[in-house]
């Protein structure tokens, strides 16, 4: 019987050292997997703060860029004879708006020919002094209207070409184009 215990005994010694082994190697490789994934996470997360910090990166560029579009200053300084064509323009369109024409044309002494401070001022007296416009003051008035359209079209072509996103350039500038052909009375810049 001694024997018999004495088997199972060292029977029972192998099995606790193979556990042993088993748990060590288990335990072993647990710790191998948690560090993987520690690192994991680590690069993950690294991975998130640059996309983050990239896009943040280019949200700013896009912000300045914008910023920059609509400067008013920088594109005037950029593109002083277009300026000055809005300005003209503006100038006129606010002029045609708020009716503010001359109610006399200078003759060619350069006087003006004297108007009765008390006459009204009528619809009819100002289709009276419209009709009394030599045609080459239209035509310059005209030229000049055309010009102004013409210049600040070009500064918004330049402004699309330069700022709008690729899938919408084409569009814009057909939009551009045919708001000038109907701001312009023949379809055409005039110069």
């Amino acid at each position: 019987m001694d024997s018999e215990l004495e088997v199972i005994r060292t029977e029972m010694d192998a099995t606790r050292d193979s556990l042993a082994q088993k748990i060590g190697e288990l335990e072993s490789q647990v710790r191998e997997t948690v560090s993987e994934a520690g690192a994991a996470v680590s690069a993950t997360k690294e991975g998130v703060m640059d996309v983050v910090s990239s896009v943040s990166d280019t949200v700013s560029h896009v912000k300045e860029s914008i910023k920059e579009t609509f400067d008013l200053g920088k594109q005037v300084e950029a593109h002083p004879w277009g300026a000055f064509g809005v300005a003209v323009a503006a100038g006129m369109a606010g002029g045609l708006l708020l009716g503010s024409r001359p109610t006399s044309v200078p003759l060619a002494s350069g006087f003006a020919p004297h108007t009765p401070s008390h006459t009204p001022y009528t619809p009819a007296a100002a289709a009276s002094a419209a009709s009394s416009e030599p045609s080459m003051v239209s035509s310059v008035f005209s030229k000049l209207q055309n010009m102004a359209i013409a210049s600040l079209v070009d500064i918004v072509q330049d402004m699309v070409r330069q700022s709008a996103p690729e899938p919408w350039k084409q569009g814009l500038q057909d939009i551009v184009r045919e708001v000038s052909t109907k701001l312009t009375s023949n379809g055409k810049t005039g110069y």
